[in-house]
């Protein structure tokens, strides 16, 4: 050990490691961050909520606007190789109308023939890892994992009741990715993430063209599906929501590898 080293207390030696492979992590990684927007529609929403609730259709029931949305992505590629990400996914849906029908949800009967406000909420926050398998100059393919937390759920409202069912959860993905250049400027990319059970099942889809203006910024656009839902004896809701996006992402290219 260095003379000057070997005097440094526990702590300094701490930082000075701390520091070395932070140093030595950020000269092989390649931070990105990718913003995405757009609008979805609902293909599909049908809720449930109590043992004996009745069965809703947030499609169906209601008038259904087509709904802005914004995802935010950042994380880096290690040594070509390994990607980790983080995804900020919130999602809301507002409706209202009136409905000829008694709706019992979550043990609260809410008269046919009132306004009612319902608003649908489904926010995603997953870390990602996913390795590259095979790296061509042309085409890269990768496998990975995803852990998903999800806050989601409804509410019902009227002039005379309020109801609220809101859960946050855990959902393990498996995810898989694959880029084909198609020219120098040009490409298609793929990202999937998803899990199927017996009571259900997490989906989320995209396939879109690649622009690149240069080795450090691409554009994107594209489409997503988001599907799934779970069926439970207290509660049952599954979706199929279309999303047509544009995204933007930025990366500190070091080595000219996107990622």
């Amino acid at each position: 050990m260095h003379p000057l080293i070997s005097k440094l207390g526990f702590q300094s030696r701490f930082w000075i490691l701390f520091i070395c492979l932070n140093s030595n992590l950020y000269s092989n990684a390649q931070p990105f961050v990718n913003l995405e927007l757009g609008g979805f529609f609902t293909g599909i929403n049908d809720i449930r909520n109590g043992n004996n609730g009745t069965l809703i259709s947030l499609k169906n029931d209601f008038n259904t606007p087509v709904s802005p949305f914004l995802r935010l992505r950042a994380g880096y590629l290690l040594n070509e190789k390994n990607l980790f990400s983080f995804l900020y996914a919130p999602l809301k849906i507002v409706e209202t109308g009136t409905i000829e029908k008694d709706i019992l949800f979550d043990g609260k009967n809410f008269k046919a023939n009132l306004p009612i406000e319902t608003v649908y909420k489904f926010n995603s926050y997953r870390f990602t890892y996913n390795r590259r398998i095979i790296s061509k100059d042309n085409f890269i393919f990768g496998l990975g994992l995803s852990a998903k937390i999800r806050d989601a759920g409804v509410s019902l409202k009227n002039r005379a009741l309020l109801s609220e069912n809101f859960s946050i959860g855990f959902v393990p993905l498996i995810n898989l990715s694959a880029d084909w250049d198609i020219s120098q400027n040009m490409g298609i990319n793929f990202f999937g993430e998803g899990i199927a059970a017996s009571k259900g099942r997490a989906i989320d889809l995209s396939l879109s063209g690649r622009y690149s203006f240069s080795k450090i910024l691409q554009a994107n656009i594209g489409y997503r599906l988001l599907e799934g839902g779970a069926n439970g004896t207290n509660g049952y809701n599954f979706i199929q929501l279309h999303f047509i996006f544009f995204s933007l992402n930025y990366s500190v290219n070091k080595n000219n590898k996107k990622p």
